[in-house]
């Protein structure tokens, strides 16, 4: 994993290919960005749909020309004026007061809204990994012997479904909830003390 996932150019170009454009004074203008802006907005909150707001920029930015710039370069250019609060902070997160469970259903169900999302495998592995928090990490790290980073895509992916599917015996938070009330449970001493 820890090497593929290292940026390389070794024959492979980016995903992003230049384009050429004959227009050497190129600038958006002021009323492009104003109507994407108002008929557009897309705010990466979790009821909102990542694929219908493709399709509304899409279905806005369709007749949108400028002379001399290609319209894949025009709709770049504009995209990001489409996006606003968390929408702006790409990459995935755990949030604190979840489970590692928790965690990886909503990952992949953000990776399963947008269908054409082409990301290779190791990088949705990467991408998962990194957004945990730290003490999953480091659980994940700890049932995977060493560093997961170090081990085959699909090892980690398949230790990750395992841990998941049987997220009861990796939740570390649900154990220490359940074992300090059986504690405090069994005795009047231990109860006052808690």
């Amino acid at each position: 994993m820890e090497e593929l996932c290292q940026p390389t150019m070794d024959g492979r170009g980016g995903s992003i290919a230049p384009m050429t454009m004959q227009a050497t004074d190129f600038g958006l203008k002021n009323h492009m960005i104003q109507q994407v802006q108002q008929s557009c907005q897309y705010h990466g909150l979790p009821g909102d749909d990542a694929k219908k707001h493709i399709d509304k920029f899409l279905t806005v930015t369709q007749n949108m020309k400028q002379n001399g710039v290609p319209h894949d370069i025009l709709r770049l250019c504009l995209f990001p004026y489409s996006l606003n609060h968390h929408a702006t902070a790409c990459n995935f997160r755990q949030l604190p007061d979840k489970s590692l469970f928790e965690a990886w259903e909503r990952y992949k169900l953000l990776i399963d809204r947008c269908p054409n999302h082409n990301m290779l495998p190791v990088t949705k592995i990467d991408t998962f990994y990194n957004g945990l928090t730290f003490r999953h990490r480091d659980t994940i790290n700890a049932a995977a012997g060493g560093t997961f980073m170090k081990r085959q895509p699909e090892k980690c992916y398949d230790l990750i479904k395992n841990m998941t599917a049987h997220h009861n015996d990796w939740d570390t938070l649900a154990q220490r909830g359940e074992s300090s009330r059986s504690i405090t449970s069994s005795s009047p001493e231990i109860a006052a003390l808690t």
